[in-house]
């Protein structure tokens, strides 16, 4: 029978069963999705990768994330495609990482972690992307990786660039140093911020300023300017999103993990021997997943860092989430019931397959409907770019503010150019508003939609308005909601 053979333990045959399985259903989203997960940053990212051979400092930009910027060059020149393969990999690598370190912590059939990280709903929701959370989360488990396998100067190295694969990672970073001491590594700790000052000192040489690092760091930079309100929200905002984040089965695990864990402190208290499994969910596992889900509920219920409460954020712990629930799975195992052990890794596996698609608000196979849906506003920016063909005015500059639109019609942006003259488009946050600072060139067409536009330039419809250099050739209304309206403005001769 099928299941009794899982039951071996370690069984590779049985891990790699797992990882066909959810390749299977990754590839199943690929080639059903309209578009990528992550909106507009998804298109942004590929663009970042796709103009560095042309415009190296590109590397250095911490919007684009400099690791993910680095490891896309390979795969830009094939276009999206390219971007959403390494993804792909990353992805299907973090899931087979996470069953090597619960292979290296023992624990009963490490192969249940591949779908306890690979059918989560919120990864299940992001690999179809260009976002930098998947590549992230395999930096993750790889340091964990070396970490369980006692190569500690190799993960405190490699843990030591996490701020430069995403801003968060320097939470990631001062969570391990306890792990570390407790370790007795406390030599390594200058080496856990290595690679963070090199970059720094790197970049300041690069770009000519001694603060580069810190001041362009695109949240610490929302902080200082505040160009736009990126709201605010409850603090228990990421706990009622549990059902498309880990989903209800690997949630209550966890939570079952944090009570054994306790308990493991008490017994620790009462000079119990220690467990070796269960030191490194104290000390790294769990502080790892806390720091990192208390950093951004902090952050959303201040409304600092521009945070959005986005909650794909959470790709990047997700598979630290897997390794508390497989650890909450390896306690209760340790029971020994076989007909319950049997039956408990059927049940999880066929529940954690409904729930990846419900938890992700992807539509079931059998219901023969795209999973990720193109943007709302496309058939008004698709009319709007029928009317500037049709008014011969394809030539003339493109000012937007949907990435979107530069891939598909594969045009260098400004923001992007080594040589800004060269650039066929910029965003629209381009446009300096102060009167008779525009340095836009005259006959400039822009596509100004009523949310990127206003959101993300931030530029409002009335601001677009007073701007009396520009005048208003068409409007484009949504049949869906105004805010995807669409509106064509055309830069008059001076």
């Amino acid at each position: 029978m099928f299941f009794n053979k899982l039951t071996v333990h370690r069984n590779s045959n049985a891990a790699i069963l797992a990882i066909a399985a959810v390749a299977i259903t990754y590839f199943y989203i690929w080639i059903t999705a309209q578009n990528p997960a992550g909106g507009q940053d998804s298109w942004n990212h590929f663009l970042y990768a796709r103009w560095a051979y042309q415009n190296p400092k590109l590397l250095l930009d911490q919007w684009g994330k400099p690791f993910f910027t680095l490891i896309a060059l390979p795969f830009a020149p094939f276009g999206l495609n390219g971007v959403y393969l390494l993804n792909f990999m990353a992805t299907l690598g973090t899931a087979w990482i996470c069953y090597l370190t619960g292979r290296k912590l023992a624990m009963r059939n490490p192969w249940l972690l591949i779908f306890l990280f690979g059918w989560q709903p919120i990864v299940f929701a992001n690999v179809h992307s260009s976002l930098t959370e998947p590549t992230n989360a395999l930096v993750l488990i790889f340091i964990c990786y070396l970490f369980v396998s006692h190569k500690f100067i190799a993960a405190t190295f490699f843990a030591s660039f996490l701020p430069l694969v995403r801003s968060e990672g320097l939470i990631l970073l001062i969570s391990i140093i306890p792990f570390l001491l407790v370790r007795g590594q406390w030599k390594l700790l200058p080496l856990l911020f290595s690679g963070t000052i090199v970059f720094a000192i790197f970049a300041a040489i690069v770009s000519g300023e001694l603060t580069y690092f810190f001041y362009h760091n695109p949240y610490i930079n929302h902080e200082l300017h505040g160009r736009f309100d990126p709201g605010s929200g409850s603090l228990f905002h990421y706990v009622r999103a549990q059902r498309e984040i880990t989903g209800i089965i690997i949630t209550s695990l966890i939570i079952i993990s944090i009570f054994i864990v306790f308990y493991y402190v008490v017994l620790r208290v009462k000079k119990k021997t220690p467990n070796e499994m269960s030191q490194y969910m104290l000390w790294l596992f769990l502080p790892l997943f806390s720091s990192f889900f208390l950093a951004h509920t902090f952050i959303w219920y201040t409304g600092t860092m521009g945070s959005h409460g986005l909650i794909r954020v959470f790709v990047v712990v997700a598979p630290i989430a897997a390794i508390l629930a497989q650890f909450a799975l390896d306690r209760l195992m340790s029971y020994n019931i076989r007909r319950v052990n049997q039956s408990l890794k059927f049940v999880l596996i066929s529940v954690m397959f409904f729930l990846a698609f419900s938890g992700s608000k992807f539509p079931y196979p059998w219901k023969n409907e795209p999973p990720i849906l193109e943007y709302p506003g496309m058939p008004q920016i698709r009319g709007a770019l029928a009317f500037i063909q049709k008014e011969n005015l394809s030539q003339h500059i493109l000012i937007h503010q949907i990435p979107e639109l530069d891939v598909d019609l594969d045009i260098l942006n400004g923001h992007f150019a080594k040589d800004p003259s060269k650039a066929k488009s910029f965003y629209l946050w381009s446009i300096d508003k102060r009167p008779g600072k525009d340095w836009m060139p005259d006959s400039s067409v822009v596509i100004w939609d009523n949310f990127h536009g206003r959101r993300d330039a931030p530029m409002s419809l009335q601001e677009m308005r007073n701007l009396k250099q520009y005048k208003e050739l068409k409007y484009f209304p949504s049949l869906v909601d105004t805010i995807y309206d669409v509106r064509l403005f055309l830069k008059l001769k001076q």
